[in-house]
């Protein structure tokens, strides 16, 4: 059974300084501040992660899986990997210029999740929808435009549907000729003054809502 890891917290000494924060136990010890080199003190008793217990989700019978359309960012990718792993995503399609698991920097984000969720690598992003929608994946495209409708309105799913969610590169977003063949284009309701989120978080809140509601 894999050991939880413990943390210890430091403090410095200097009353001007007092930077506090978590070390993992058994790493090289830290001897001095990281900001003003003065001594440091440990805090209380060592601890565990604060783990959140599994649930049951209300669309079990739900399958998703994951596009991503020429995605720039390998920790954008890692971290809809580890996104992808909490949800029982069934696999991620990476798409163009979208880093692999090859990549040894994509663990830093994925944090071990890419070993868990199946994936492939396409080319072409157009071909890889396209064959995914011939073999019965409703395209649900989360992005904006006039004829995109809020995901939270969304009809409810139907049980054994199978859902390919795509999401499109940080600047250019989804092709336009994947978005034609989506069966539906979902955009996430903002307010204040940014006109969309980062797409890892628009794909947790996404694969979260299919998931539970």
């Amino acid at each position: 059974m894999k050991k939880t890891p413990s943390f210890q917290i430091q403090e410095c000494v200097d009353k001007n300084c007092l930077f506090r924060f978590p070390v993992l136990e058994g790493e090289k010890p830290i001897k001095s501040c990281p900001k003003c080199n003065s001594s440091l003190k440990k805090i209380g008793l060592s601890y565990g992660r604060h783990l959140v217990k599994k649930e049951t989700f209300s669309q079990p019978s739900l399958e998703i899986e994951v596009l991503l359309d020429n995605i720039r960012s390998i920790y954008n990718v890692g971290s809809v990997f580890r996104t992808a792993a909490s949800v029982g995503v069934s696999k991620v399609h990476l798409c163009g210029m979208t880093a692999t698991p090859d990549n040894p920097r994509l663990a830093k984000t994925a944090i071990g999740a890419e070993g868990f969720v199946d994936w492939e690598y396409h080319n072409n992003a157009l071909l890889a929808a396209q064959n995914l929608k011939d073999n019965g994946y409703s395209l649900w495209a989360i992005e904006g435009g006039e004829e995109a409708k809020p995901l939270f309105a969304s009809p409810s799913q139907k049980d054994n549907q199978k859902i390919l969610l795509v999401i499109g590169n940080e600047l250019a977003g989804i092709d336009p000729e994947i978005m034609g063949i989506s069966e539906r284009i979902l955009y996430i309701p903002m307010q204040g003054s940014k006109e969309s989120l980062n797409l890892t978080v628009a794909f947790g809140i996404a694969a979260f809502f299919l998931r539970y509601f």
